[in-house]
């Protein structure tokens, strides 16, 4: 994305995975993140170690977005100044991604 460990402002928070396993934080940057035609300012915790995931959008954002999360319809739906705009998971393609990202880590073999 273009950051470096600089960029981050200190700030070590304890992070507890969803098997138990617990990381702290490097520090957290704020990101202008667009979704659905809105452009907000969000906080990320920022983590180094394995992950099926680029980013965990949790509670702050929901309420930020004045978002509904459904785990149902695997969709999150928010109300923008042109009606309520829908993200709905695709698992095909985010599976595609992160095979794509752990072949971007692998080192070749000698």
């Amino acid at each position: 994305m273009g950051f470096s460990k600089k960029d981050l402002q200190k700030k070590t928070i304890p992070l507890v995975g969803f098997s138990g396993e617990t990381a702290n934080s490097l520090g957290e940057i704020v990101i202008a993140t667009y979704a659905g035609g809105i452009n907000k300012r969000v906080r990320y915790l920022v983590i180094d170690g394995p992950s099926t995931y680029n980013v965990i959008l949790g509670r702050p954002w929901l309420h930020l977005m004045k978002a509904v999360p459904s785990t149902y319809n695997q969709c999150v739906k928010f109300p923008t100044p042109w009606g309520v705009e829908k993200i709905q998971a695709a698992q095909k393609k985010a599976r595609v991604c992160y095979k794509n990202a752990l072949k971007c880590t692998t080192s070749p073999r000698a």
